[in-house]
C-alpha cells in the first residue's frame, strides 16, 4: 500500500509517495501553497503541477496511493481546510484526503505518529504538541509582530536592538556591530534602518542576522551569549508550560527539533535542557532523521491503521 505525503509553505511544496515501510516511489517538489499568501488560482495550479509529476514519476503505483495527507502552513482555520481538501479532490478525484498543520507532520518526523511536542524555530517558531488523548495544544507561533520567541527573527531581532543600544551609548560594545554593518555593506549603523524598512522581506531579512549571533557567541561575545541565553530560556518556557498544560509531568516528553535555528543544537541543546528542567519537568530532545514531508506519509499510514516501525526510517532516509 502506497500513501501520498505533502509538505507544504510558504516557499516550496514537497510531495512523496511511499510505502509501509518507507520504500520512496517517486517525490516532486512545487511552488508555495500557503493559503494565505498565494492566490486560489496558484494553489490549483502547483497541485495540479505536483500531482501530474507524480503521477508520471510513480506509473502504474500512482493507482494503488490510498491516501493522501498534507501538512501545510496556513490551514489553521478549518474552514481554510475544508477549501484545500475540496481543491485537491477535484484535481484527483476519489481519494481520501486529510489536511493539516504543517506542526503536526513535523512532530511525526520525530515521533514516528507518536504523540509528543515539536519546537519548530526557524525564520518563525512555535511550540506544538499532540497528547495522548488526541487533544491539540500550542505556544507561540502569533507572527513576528506578536510573539514567535526563539526564532531566527526574535535573534536578530535582539542583535539588532543591541548594536543600536552601542551605537548610541545605552549597551555594551559588542562584535555584533562590525557584523552587522559588513552583512549590510555600510560603515554607519543608521543607514540599516531604511535597508530594513525598505525590505520587502524584512522578517527573513531579520531573520537573517541570527547565524551572524551564533558567530559572534562562537568568539565568546557577551552580547551574543546573552541573547542566545534569554531566547533558549524562552523555548524552554514554552515548552515547560505546554507540558503543565496538556501531559502527564511525570512522564518523560519526547520534543522533536524543526527548523534552521537548530543547526546550532550544540549551543542551544543544554541551555534548553536547562531551562525545562528549572520547571521541574522532563524532556527528550529529537532531532528527526527524516524530513517533515516523511511525517506526512507516517500520518497517512496512521490514518490507514499502520505502525510505523524503524525499517520505515532505514528506508525512507535512504
Amino acid at each position: 500500500m502506497y500513501v501520498l505525503g505533502i509538505d507544504g509553505g510558504g516557499t516550496k511544496t514537497k510531495g512523496v509517495i511511499a510505502s509501509s515501510t518507507g520504500e520512496i516511489a517517486a517525490e516532486a517538489t512545487v511552488g508555495p501553497s500557503n493559503p494565505n499568501s498565494v492566490s486560489k488560482e496558484q494553489l490549483e495550479n502547483e497541485f495540479t503541477l505536483l500531482f501530474n509529476e507524480l503521477m508520471q514519476k510513480s506509473g502504474e503505483l500512482f493507482s494503488e496511493v490510498k491516501h493522501i495527507y498534507a501538512g501545510m502552513s496556513g490551514v489553521e482555520h478549518p474552514v481554510t481546510k475544508s477549501e484545500m481538501s475540496q481543491l485537491i479532490t477535484n484535481i484527483i478525484p476519489g481519494q481520501n484526503v486529510t489536511i493539516t498543520n504543517d506542526a503536526i507532520t513535523a512532530l511525526y518526523s520525530g515521533t514516528l505518529g507518536k504523540p509528543g511536542i515539536v519546537q519548530i524555530a526557524g525564520t518563525g517558531s512555535i511550540t506544538y504538541g499532540l497528547n495522548e488523548e488526541g487533544k491539540f495544544g500550542r505556544v507561540g507561533g502569533w507572527g513576528y509582530l506578536l510573539g514567535e520567541r526563539g526564532s531566527g527573527y526574535a535573534l536578530g531581532s535582539d542583535a539588532l536592538k543591541a548594536v543600536f543600544a552601542t551605537h548610541d551609548g545605552l549597551g555594551e560594545d559588542t562584535l555584533l556591530l562590525h557584523s552587522i554593518l559588513k552583512k549590510f555593506e555600510t560603515s554607519e549603523l543608521p543607514n540599516i534602518v531604511k535597508l530594513i524598512y525598505q525590505s520587502k522581506n524584512s522578517k527573513e531579512l531579520i531573520a537573517s542576522i541570527s547565524k551572524l549571533v551564533f558567530e559572534a557567541y562562537d568568539q565568546g561575545d557577551s552580547v551574543a551569549s546573552s541573547i542566545i541565553r534569554n531566547n533558549a530560556q524562552n523555548i524552554g518556557d514554552s515548552i515547560a508550560c505546554l507540558i503543565k498544560r496538556m501531559f502527564n509531568q511525570k512522564l518523560t516528553i519526547p520534543v522533536v527539533l524543526v527548523g534552521g535555528v537548530f543547526k546550532r543544537i550544540d549551543v542551544l541543546e543544554p541551555l534548553i535542557m536547562n531551562s525545562v528542567q528549572g520547571h521541574e519537568v522532563s524532556i527528550n530532545l529529537i532531532s528527526p532523521n527524516i524530513e517533515p514531508v516523511g511525517g506526512a506519509v507516517i500520518a497517512g499510514l496512521k490514518e490507514e491503521g499502520l505502525e510505523i516501525g524503524e525499517e520505515f526510517i532505514t528506508n525512507f532516509h535512504s
